[in-house]
């Protein structure tokens, strides 16, 4: 942060860049509300400079950004998982007349703002009364993102997606030809590996969208979208177990808000205790699992963490 950098009266920039788009929003300092949403393909990365001097032009009010990115942080800097591009706090800063700059993993801002999402608007699978407080923010998306949340203060991202904990057993009753390509979670649980599910059963190529939307008149994306949603519910078991989130496994993203209406409660719940002793099903069964409704998850969760750092400088 700048030696002149000030809080009051000011806005802060919101910028998440995902796998896919980039999403931008201003911000009154200490306000819930986020204003000038807009979202634009990841290609726009290429003018990456331009687009942040023109953000920062519309409102010289603006004297903060906090960026959430896809990547793992070390450093104060995060190099996208799936795309050839680094961002650096002390880089941003040296570039654009700003007050200060903060980096956030995708899935750390996400965790940042699960306290602003009420439980109301949520969509349970499984509604119980948790036993701790500790929360485990998930969701596929283009890869697959999670982090630990402890008492709504402490955020650990992960990079979850990217081991290969129990594959083996979800194929054993495919082919070794046509699982070859399914060497990490993630590359089963996102959008790309929902598309190469339903190409083991059709021979066919369909994006994640086109499979969801043909859910009642195609046999595959049914079969697809099941072995997803099964397959989920067990690796989604032994996550719980690693990370115990007595108050709750909450999940995010726009790929399983539009699969929620093919989850049956009783076959996920089914699964997630699958083949656990009668201890860790008890455990298990305990730990809430919602939907995170909410758009935008990155951009709250950014504007929730901007707003702790404030009100601890006033």
């Amino acid at each position: 942060m700048n030696s002149q950098g000030s809080f009051s009266d000011k806005k802060v920039l919101l910028i998440d860049i995902g796998g896919t788009n980039i999403r931008t929003a201003t911000a009154e300092i200490g306000s819930n509300e986020i204003n000038n949403a807009s979202k634009q393909n990841l290609d726009s990365l290429d003018s990456f400079d331009e687009i942040i001097q023109n953000l920062l032009s519309k409102d010289q009010n603006i004297k903060h950004i906090v960026f959430s990115v896809a990547g793992p942080k070390l450093h104060q800097s995060i190099t996208m998982t799936n795309r050839n591009f680094e961002i650096n706090e002390k880089t941003i800063l040296k570039k654009f007349f700003v007050d200060s700059c903060h980096i956030l993993n995708d899935w750390e801002s996400i965790g940042h703002g699960l306290s602003l999402f009420d439980t109301k608007e949520m969509s349970f699978i499984n509604k119980c009364d948790g036993f701790n407080q500790t929360s485990l923010v998930i969701g596929p998306g283009t890869g697959l993102g999670a982090a630990q949340v402890i008492e709504d203060k402490i955020v650990l991202p992960t990079e979850i997606g990217n081991s290969s904990l129990t594959l083996p057993k979800l194929f054993e009753d495919f082919e070794p030809a046509a699982i070859e390509n399914f060497n990490i979670i993630e590359s089963i649980i996102s959008g790309g590996g929902l598309k190469q599910i339903y190409k083991i059963f059709s021979s066919e190529e369909k994006s994640s969208e086109e499979i969801v939307s043909s859910f009642s008149d195609d046999e595959f994306s049914q079969k697809a979208i099941n072995f997803f949603l099964n397959s989920f519910s067990q690796i989604l078991s032994e996550l719980a177990l690693a990370y115990m989130p007595g108050n709750g496994v909450f999940i995010a993203g726009g790929l399983m808000r539009s699969m929620h209406q093919f989850i049956d409660n009783d076959i996920f719940m089914k699964n997630f205790l699958m083949n656990r002793k009668s201890m860790h099903a008890k455990i298990l069964s305990q730990m809430p699992i919602a939907i995170i409704n909410q758009e935008m998850t990155c951009l709250h969760g950014s504007l929730n963490f901007f707003n702790k750092i404030s009100e601890k400088h006033k």
